[in-house]
């Protein structure tokens, strides 16, 4: 693979990998949280309420270690493993073959399909808009797998780009039907 698109790609999972773990942390500051908890003009953060500029700040103090590490985030620290290992494969430089990082990067697609869903659904594109123009609320925290539909739409998009524009001759596919048909004929 050439040096700049393998310095790309690297470069790509990192800010994956950074972007699910702040989305990870957001998620547990929310969680400890009280709902009473309001800004210095009185906005509370309510099931409903708008989050303002200072209630961000005042999530982003209530982050703690411990909370990331419950067993709550189970599947997300599956996703960062996964990411972790694909930042892996591209540095190690045909350990296992392109091919298999082909289907590694492939296979990022089914094991967290929630992230083809957010994006068919345009849920994950609003909700970026919405964190950047701070209008979410808690409920978009609680009412629906926040970490899943945030975290996992970038990582399934940088996936399947990396698995498409990786050079390999094929997947593999077409020389292991070819190799199969060779076997049934052999027997007959």
């Amino acid at each position: 693979m050439r040096p700049t698109l393998n310095t790309i790609f690297r470069a790509l999972v990192g800010l994956t990998f950074v972007f699910a773990l702040a989305v990870v942390a957001l998620d547990a500051g929310v969680r400890a949280t009280p709902y009473e908890t309001a800004d210095s003009k009185g906005r509370t953060m309510g099931f409903n309420d708008q989050f303002s500029t200072e209630h961000y700040r005042i999530v982003l103090g209530n982050i703690r270690p411990e909370q990331i590490l419950q067993p709550r985030y189970f599947y997300e620290w599956i996703l960062l493993a996964m990411i972790a290992v694909g930042a892996w494969r591209l540095m190690s430089d045909g350990i296992g073959g392109m091919r298999a990082t082909r289907w590694f990067f492939f296979g990022q697609s089914v094991l967290f399909i929630i992230g083809w869903l957010s994006l068919g659904f345009l849920q994950w594109p609003r909700m970026v808009v919405e964190l950047l123009r701070c209008t979410l609320d808690r409920e978009d925290f609680v009412d629906m797998p926040f970490t899943w539909m945030m975290a996992q739409p970038p990582w399934v998009l940088v996936s399947f780009v990396i698995g498409a524009a990786l050079p390999a001759r094929s997947l593999g596919i077409r020389e292991a039907s070819r190799h199969l048909a060779r076997q049934i004929a052999w027997r007959v």
